[in-house]
């Protein structure tokens, strides 16, 4: 398993196994670690862990930090979005720090390195 599930930290941890499906939003506390598939947007305050089993199809995800090891189809914002060598990520990525291991298939846009970075766009 990833590195989020071996961390001993006080809060909640929430797993979706690799036969659980979700299909709608989810919104959670503490760590979260998905090996399933959830088919909707994802609000994690804290940690979220995509499993490389683990798949998220929705409009957004949004967390204090993001590991991808599986796929995400979502526009993510985080403090923190690190994708292995085994994420394929398709969408835009707006995060203070943003780490990209070699192998990784990342198809969309990146806005990473400021705190404006987590702001939302401005309309014209």
């Amino acid at each position: 398993m990833g590195r989020m599930l071996g961390r001993r930290q006080a809060g909640t941890l929430t797993y979706l196994g690799s036969d659980t499906e979700v299909l709608g939003d989810l919104k959670a506390k503490g760590q979260v670690r998905i090996d399933g598939l959830v088919k909707g947007s994802v609000y994690v305050e804290g940690e979220l862990e995509v499993g490389r089993t683990g798949r998220v199809e929705g409009e957004k995800v949004e967390a204090g930090s993001v590991q991808i090891h599986g796929e995400v189809k979502a526009d993510v914002v985080a403090g923190r979005v690190s994708l292995s060598k085994t994420a394929r990520f398709t969408g835009t990525v707006r995060a203070q720090a943003l780490d990209v291991e070699a192998g990784a298939v990342f198809i969309g846009q990146s806005l990473a390195g400021e705190t404006r970075a987590l702001e939302a766009p401005k309309e014209a």
